[in-house]
């Protein structure tokens, strides 16, 4: 076992249970194949452990928050036998560094080495929090672009206009374009308006701020 790691136990002993799916996310308790409770603290990191519905342990590890959301710490996996699956490190809700693995009988498998670098800068299309524009909601972004639209020559404008860009981690915003236009002249007020809306509430994943990819159509 890692040490600082708390004595295992069969059975659950503190804390309201977050029933999860047998992928680890978050679900009812009539579809849970697993449940996750707190169990004190270590120094400043939160101890929690996932069960199976039937009371076996199936991980418990240190957490950055309180609502157990982010890994962050000394981690072991458990087989359904009772056997260390696998064991190493998470550095805020990513594995780190060089993970050990067994077989269900306790035998040694090949190591994993994880470098949480690379997703620092990864781009999401769904984060557990989405930007948000400072002005309201996308039906206010919506409104905002077209009052800052004014067509050529003063004919009515018709049709739709999907935009793109990134939510950057300090809520400024790139690679802003236009995906599907109408008039080249239209599309670049369009896109101008948007880049006026910076900066934007960064998203967020496991209580980290990311990138968002945003996709805004605007209908004329």
């Amino acid at each position: 076992m890692i040490a600082g790691m708390l004595p295992q136990r069969s059975v659950a002993q503190t804390g309201e249970p977050q029933y999860l799916s047998q992928v680890m996310t978050g679900t009812s308790r009539k579809h849970a194949a697993y449940y996750r409770v707190a169990e004190g603290m270590d120094g400043d990191a939160y101890i929690g452990r996932t069960y199976t519905m039937d009371g076996k342990l199936k991980a418990e590890g240190r957490y950055a928050d309180p609502e157990l959301s982010i890994e962050h710490g000394s981690f072991v996996f458990y087989h359904a036998n009772g056997e260390v699956e696998s064991r190493g490190e998470y550095v805020m809700g990513h594995k780190a560094g060089i993970w050990e693995r067994f077989d269900p009988a306790g035998r040694p498998l090949a190591e994993k080495i994880y470098n949480p670098e690379p997703l620092a800068n990864i781009v999401y299309t769904r984060a557990q929090t989405m930007p948000r524009y400072h002005g309201g909601d996308e039906k206010a972004l919506v409104r905002y672009i077209k009052s800052n639209v004014t067509p050529p020559n003063g004919r009515k404008l018709r049709g739709e206009v999907v935009t793109s860009f990134i939510v950057e981690k300090n809520g400024s915003l790139s690679n802003v374009k236009v995906m599907e236009g109408e008039d080249p002249a239209i599309d670049e007020q369009v896109v101008n308006a948007i880049k006026a809306t910076s900066p934007w509430e960064p998203g967020t994943e496991k209580g980290q701020t990311v990138r968002v990819q945003m996709r805004v159509p605007v209908q004329f």
